[in-house]
């Protein structure tokens, strides 16, 4: 399959482009040139998009501002329109999936302690896919419009859509990052294990169902996502548990 991968530069696209490789023929799209061969384009101008889609039968779209602090004018310009404008070229180019990279955030307004990054244990809860937005930031309320758009896609121009509501994962394949610290509990519900990740995207790219949200994470011990339907519509069974780190 040629899939492309926009944000490829980022720690996920990293992550991707290695994993994905042997099975897919992957092109690059980064804001800025590479060490590696990428189309360096900015995904929120909408002439540079045109025609850079040609010949891939999937797009993963990762690319946009990745920080729940973010500002409203760099969520509007990279994550709203960034993202509306990666699926017109995708309708256009006759792309036929689109896998956006969403977030747990989108409903961590639900969860969330005295930051994005503080889980309230206090309220103990178990989310599923169809509970209604709780943003829990302007990033979480922009990758929530970049889902609604998904469905738009889908529906009414026949590309197939994947939400990835993506947890917690960082430079180093472990949860320890967080041990100790305010963001414990947050990390330790929502780490997503690197051997996780890639497959979760693998099992995005083969599924023909032509819309579909999805909780990326591992199967973590102390997660607050009901991974059933999960299992069911993308058929992704996550390994990893990050309590096998802590001990406890």
């Amino acid at each position: 399959m040629h899939v492309g991968i926009t944000g490829a530069e980022g720690r996920i696209g990293g992550y991707l482009r290695a994993g994905l490789a042997d099975s897919h023929q992957i092109k690059s799209f980064t804001l800025t040139s590479q060490e590696f061969d990428s189309t360096v384009v900015d995904i929120s101008d909408a002439d540079a998009m045109n025609g850079l889609f040609s010949g891939l039968d999937a797009v993963i779209h990762l690319a946009g501002d990745p920080s729940p602090a973010g500002s409203w004018e760099s969520m509007l310009k990279n994550n709203i329109i960034g993202t509306f404008n990666v699926l017109e070229e995708s309708r256009r180019a006759g792309v036929k999936k689109v896998v956006f990279a969403s977030t747990n955030h989108t409903q961590h307004g639900e969860t969330m302690g005295a930051s994005p990054e503080i889980l309230d244990v206090s309220n103990p809860i178990m989310l599923r896919l169809g509970d209604y937005f709780n943003p829990s930031s302007i990033y979480g309320a922009s990758k929530a419009t970049g889902e609604v758009y998904g469905k738009l896609f889908a529906r009414h121009h026949g590309v197939k859509f994947v939400a990835m509501r993506i947890g917690a994962i960082g430079d180093e394949d472990t949860p320890m990052r967080a041990a100790g610290k305010s963001s414990e509990d947050y990390v330790r519900a929502m780490w997503l294990s690197r051997r996780d990740l890639v497959t979760a995207f693998q099992k995005a790219l083969d599924t023909d169902r032509d819309f579909t949200l999805a909780y990326v994470i591992s199967n973590n011990g102390r997660r607050i996502f009901d991974l059933r339907e999960t299992n069911e519509n993308l058929g992704f069974y996550p390994q990893d548990d990050a309590e096998t780190f802590f001990g406890n």
